[in-house]
């Protein structure tokens, strides 16, 4: 059996999909690592599912209309592998771009701690200028912001962090048993944020990898609900967006994770962005 289940989901990115899945295929091969690809194709149209199938026959790939998005994408492909059963599972982020080490570096993770006992987020850089972009957070005081938290650069040893984002993160077989799936509840984005929050109350350690695996350029802020240049109204619609904060998916983050003050943390995610403050 393969050492890997490695999932994706991708939605009309057909290049950065297939130049995703080259990188993961010298990646492992440099690293002699053997892997089943798992790819949840939501409605593209531009012929991803077929270009995928010929560069990686074996792959399970499984397809929806459209109305998927990211995280609930992950919850089918990550379902499909679970019943399978592998040692570990992969989360990759289609737009990421592992580097030849990645392997090396998150084994050497995992291997920091008692074995299959954390999870392991790799430090993701912007392939431009070299500062990170993505991988693990750390909370930030005080605690009753319990969404705070601050992007931690990798240093030249593994370090826990409290949260993680999706990108690239090595779960073992042992912990999602025990932590189960991503929450289909998130519609799009969250999902990864309220993986990391359960995980930590369950006492299980997210651990950031010593070095880059990965290059991935921050996603713009342009049209989004946080461009400051859009027009107020149109802010508030997209807030209101899946991939902005959908009032179901916000609701459920902040009474999950928000404490005694959640409804506040709620109205506030709102509330700033009709302030100005976001």
């Amino acid at each position: 059996m393969a050492s890997f289940a490695v999932l994706i989901a991708c939605h009309n990115r057909r290049e950065k999909t297939i130049a995703c899945l080259k990188h993961l295929a010298i990646t492992a091969g440099c690293a002699k690592v053997e892997y089943q690809l798992f790819l949840f194709d939501d409605g593209s149209t531009d012929g991803t599912a077929d270009a995928v199938k010929l560069l990686e026959p074996n792959a399970v790939i499984i397809s929806g209309d459209g109305s998927y998005f990211w995280n609930r994408s992950m919850n089918k492909i990550f379902s499909a592998a679970l019943q399978v059963g592998f040692p570990a599972y992969l989360w990759l982020n289609d737009d990421t771009m592992l580097q030849p080490d990645a392997f090396g570096l998150m084994m050497a993770a995992k291997d920091s701690v008692l074995p299959d006992d954390a999870i392991v987020v790799g430090a993701i850089s912007d392939p431009d200028n070299g500062q990170t972009t993505y991988g693990g957070l750390r909370d930030v005081e005080p605690r009753f912001r319990p969404f705070l938290a601050e992007l931690l650069d990798p240093v030249d040893y593994p370090q826990d962090v409290d949260v993680m984002n999706g990108n690239v993160v090595l779960i073992p077989d042992k912990v999602a048993r025990r932590l189960g799936n991503v929450d289909p509840v998130f519609e799009h984005g969250m999902g990864d944020t309220d993986y990391s929050k359960r995980a930590r109350k369950l006492g299980i350690r997210i651990i950031l990898t010593a070095g880059y695996v990965g290059v991935c350029s921050r996603n713009s802020l342009l049209g989004t609900h946080r461009d400051k240049e859009m027009p107020l109204l149109q802010r508030v619609r997209q807030i209101f967006s899946r991939k902005g904060l959908p009032w179901r998916s916000w609701l459920v983050m902040c009474w999950r994770h928000g404490g005694a003050l959640w409804p506040i943390h709620f109205l506030w995610g709102y509330a700033k962005v009709i302030l100005g403050r976001a």
